[in-house]
């Protein structure tokens, strides 16, 4: 009889021990978890940055070209109708396209 409580606390002992060692490995997880988070947070507040820095740069040269197209004759630089609209439209698409591919790989 003495035994058999004896035998019942150690496997009350054991079941503790593997309850312990779960939680710690669940708390190590979630630790490992937030700062996965906190990471990509950092990391999507850099890309973004960077997003909008190289698009406000292309939307910025480009403009310049229609601005010195539209002094051609002051400035010697001479462009036609067809390239200017070629430039705008395939700049215009270039910049929603990678603004959406971006911004949905960083923030969905």
């Amino acid at each position: 009889m003495l035994n058999s409580k004896l035998d019942e606390l150690l496997e009350e002992v054991e079941k503790s021990s593997f309850k312990s060692q779960e939680l710690d490995t669940n708390i190590a997880l979630n630790v490992q978890e937030i700062s996965d988070r906190i990471q990509d947070r950092n990391e999507r507040k850099k890309y973004a940055y960077r997003t909008f820095i190289f698009l406000s740069s292309f939307t910025f040269l480009v403009l310049l070209i229609v601005v010195f197209s539209g002094f051609s004759k002051a400035l010697n630089f001479n462009l036609d109708d067809t390239v200017l609209i070629a430039l705008i439209t395939s700049s215009l698409a270039s910049i929603v396209g990678i603004f959406i591919l971006v911004m949905r790989y960083l923030f969905r």
